[in-house]
């Protein structure tokens, strides 16, 4: 397996939004989740836990109930967030620790880079974060063996693209500050 050095991954990587169907193999999915685990934590709590999805069926089922949710709340009409995407992995972590949303994200890129650098591609996934802080996902929270004393954070879909890796948009202009 070819690995990308870890800038050309950071300048490179994508949002993927269409994925080949064959999963992950084992040593891609452990190269992923080894770059969640080494993820930095603030006060190096590790508090942050990944469950990763592989259950096409499950998938499925968890995007129709997102959907229906989106449409009965009124909010953005997603059809198929994940893209069809093997994999799903979604961070939760303790509510009550003030930096779980940060080292969730900080997680997040680490397996994005990763996913990156050996070929495959991601999308992070913000969108199903208010669906998994409601009432409605309920039963979704207890199949994915999330504790009443955690949060859902973030999600990221990880597959072989089935398209051409778009290019990137240029770079805004004056978001770096200096101080001298």
């Amino acid at each position: 397996m070819e690995v990308k050095n870890s800038v050309q991954a950071i300048m490179n990587r994508r949002s993927i939004r269409k994925y080949k169907s064959e999963q992950l193999t084992e040593e891609q999915l452990g190269i992923v989740l080894d770059a969640f685990n080494w993820a930095p934590t603030a006060r190096n709590a590790q508090e942050v836990r990944a469950i990763v999805l592989q259950d096409a069926e499950m998938l499925k089922a968890f995007a129709a109930d997102f959907e229906a949710f989106t449409t009965a709340t009124g909010g953005k009409q997603f059809k198929n967030f994940y893209f069809d995407a093997p994999t799903l992995i979604l961070l939760c972590g303790d509510k009550e620790f003030p930096y779980t949303g940060i080292d969730s994200g900080i997680a997040a890129e680490n397996m994005a880079v990763a996913a990156d650098s050996i070929g495959l591609g991601t999308v992070i996934l913000g969108c199903i974060r208010n669906y998994m802080a409601d009432p409605a996902s309920a039963l979704w929270r207890e199949k994915f063996g999330i504790k009443d004393d955690e949060m859902f954070t973030i999600g990221l879909a990880v597959g072989t693209p089935d398209c051409e890796i778009p290019k990137g948009a240029a770079r805004k202009e004056g978001k770096i500050v200096f101080i001298k």
